[in-house]
């Protein structure tokens, strides 16, 4: 009987302890995560698209903050012949929709003050020679590209603060970052990348 006692004394200390970490997360992590979800629009036209029958506004070479929940919904753009389709915003809502399929580049920005160019890595993205210290840029034309840093290196940050980086040693730290494929190449330029 009291082995039976013990195991039930168990398994609502459990239940107590997950709903304890959920009501944390809900309450005190969740309201500081401050990603967006865009919609890109990098093409030389307006373009109005339809998510979940609702239509959003998007203007020429530029993109447009939404809210939408994590879960399935259901995506379309006429002017880009984009038919009807799922859109899968299943482990995180923050990232950019990507209706055109236009190339981006996820990169790992690095923030240092040492002089790390003999650690750094040729690669090959889209034809071009670039260098990266921490592995291969990732080239995506996919619908939706997830935000990996939960807002501070998604396409609306244009210059993240060197806080917004996480830090891997007392010689750099890094940041995540989603770039237009022009956009990275212009950065390239700007940090001789």
């Amino acid at each position: 009987m009291a082995h039976i006692a013990g195991k039930r004394f168990i398994g609502l200390l459990l239940v107590l302890v997950l709903t304890g970490c959920y009501a944390g997360y809900e309450l005190l992590l969740k309201p500081t995560l401050n990603g967006s979800t865009l919609i890109d629009n990098p093409t030389g036209r307006d373009i109005t698209v339809m998510i979940d029958q609702q239509p959003h506004e998007v203007p020429a070479r530029s993109f447009l903050k939404i809210t939408l929940a994590e879960g399935m919904h259901s995506i379309s753009c006429e002017a880009l012949g984009l038919p009807q389709q799922e859109l899968n915003l299943e482990l995180t809502s923050y990232g950019v929709i990507n209706p055109s399929k236009s190339k981006y580049v996820i990169y790992n920005t690095i923030y240092t003050e040492k002089n790390l160019s003999s650690r750094y890595k040729s690669y090959a993205v889209e034809g071009r020679e670039v260098y990266s210290l921490l592995g291969e840029p990732e080239v995506t034309n996919a619908l939706f590209i997830p935000d990996r840093t939960l807002g501070k290196g998604n396409l609306d940050v244009a210059a993240p603060s060197a806080k917004s980086y996480q830090q891997v040693n007392q010689d750099y730290a890094y940041l995540t970052r989603i770039f237009r494929l022009t956009d990275f190449f212009e950065y390239c330029n700007q940090h001789n990348l």
